[in-house]
């Protein structure tokens, strides 16, 4: 099925209506393989969120049954990933920690939870495999979305039918940056996390409609999820690790104290980026991206 089928209009809810298709063609064919990779899954809940971002922006010209179907078929799709996902992200955030320690290199407790990292993944990726009525179901999910996506009724608008959802798109992001500051925990952060990556993937799909220079938002969104991301990994494993002495296995303490050391060094430099990013007030940033957004062609 190709994005190509939606006749295109010119306008910015059609443009955006067409990435949103086109992200979640890119998550099932992501997932076309009989064997999956662990790159090939990544890639894919990448497309979905990107996707789910194209649907926050066309909220206001949604019907709101219409967003809200859609938005929980694709976040179930992306949840069924979530397993490999996680087992992926604990043996890269545990090697490159590794790697940069002299110390954790030679660290046999770190050496044993690494081994049982690797047996993990590779089990998660197995079971991904096997199950193959899971893998089937989410691209079955994924293909209805784009038979939908060619009904949803959202005509041929301009900026002002898309400034509603890039405007709570920000102020969700500016919202959860407060709670994250004034308890900066795993939970309020990641939350955090996923908000500013909404805003990130908006600004990405707005691009095409942007006539102007817009406003530096891109890169200090994505630097700022960047942060975020590698905070969560490295609180999943800090619970990994927690779990992994409760069996009665060595625990590192050298490895918990570089994980404590690079979660407050990047959960500063999230509190420092966030602060800039969502200094203006919604309505305000809303307002200056529509600057930079031509107008829909006649």
């Amino acid at each position: 099925m190709s994005g190509q089928n939606i006749r295109p209009d010119g306008s910015a809810t059609g443009t955006v209506r067409r990435a949103a298709l086109r992200h979640t063609e890119n998550a099932e064919r992501a997932l076309g393989s009989s064997r999956p990779t662990d790159v090939d899954v990544h890639h894919a809940r990448k497309e979905i969120k990107k996707s789910r971002a194209a649907l926050r922006l066309l909220r206001a010209a949604l019907a709101e049954s219409t967003y809200r179907r859609e938005n929980t078929a694709l976040h179930r799709a992306a949840n069924v990933l979530n397993a490999a996902r996680d087992a992926r992200v604990l043996v890269r955030t545990l090697d490159s920690l590794c790697r940069g320690s002299a110390a954790l290199g030679k660290d046999k407790a770190a050496a044993a939870l690494s081994r049982m990292l690797h047996r993990s993944q590779a089990q998660a990726q197995r079971q991904l495999r096997d199950r193959r009525e899971l893998l089937a179901g989410v691209r079955a999910t994924l293909r209805q979305v784009q038979l939908r996506a060619h009904r949803w009724r959202v005509g041929q608008h301009g900026w002002p039918r898309l400034a509603p959802g890039f405007q709570r798109i920000y102020r969700a992001g500016r919202r959860a940056g407060r709670v994250a500051h004034r308890q900066p925990n795993a939970l309020t952060l990641h939350e955090w996390r996923k908000q500013v990556q909404y805003l990130w993937h908006a600004l990405q799909i707005l691009r095409p409609l942007q006539s102007k220079a817009p406003p530096k938002l891109a890169g200090p969104a994505r630097r700022l999820s960047d942060y975020l991301g590698e905070e969560h990994d490295l609180a999943l494993l800090q619970s990994t690790v927690a779990a992994f002495g409760r069996r009665r296995e060595p625990v590192s303490e050298p490895l918990l104290a570089a994980i404590e050391r690079r979660r407050r060094a990047l959960r500063t430099k999230a509190m420092r980026l966030g602060e800039r990013l969502y200094a203006p007030k919604p309505r305000a940033m809303a307002a200056r991206v529509g600057q930079s957004c031509a107008r829909p062609r006649s």
